[in-house]
């Protein structure tokens, strides 16, 4: 699968069978789109090893996202730190950031309140 079948555009938020991108986070001259994460790490990540990036270097979605306190909720608590976030180098942000976070605000979020 190429990478442009893992990043689709589409009519509205209603028709997104994945990963949400919209308003900000919507890709260049797109209002919605979707990111297919499980095509996308087949494709790009087999036999990567994860690598250490800088907080500070990463563009994640807040926490009131999907108009709430995401992360004071049950995903939140569940979230698993042994898993690392799915980053894109050099994919439009709105930051204006190295790395945007496809995969893993909350996981990201647990660890800088922890201080790992």
């Amino acid at each position: 699968m190429s990478l442009d079948r893992s990043i689709l555009r589409v009519s509205s938020p209603s028709k997104v069978p994945g990963h949400t991108v919209y308003g900000d986070w919507a890709l260049p001259r797109s209002e919605y789109s979707y990111i297919a994460l499980f095509d996308l790490a087949k494709k790009h990540m087999l036999g990567k090893q994860p690598k250490t990036v800088r907080f500070s270097d990463i563009c994640a979605k807040s926490g009131n996202w999907f108009g709430g306190d995401d992360f004071f909720e049950k995903r939140h608590e569940s979230a698993d730190v042994k898993y690392p976030g799915r980053l894109v180098r050099a994919m439009p942000n709105p930051c204006d950031r190295p790395y945007r976070m496809v995969d893993g605000r909350r996981r990201m979020e647990k660890l800088k309140r922890h201080g790992d």
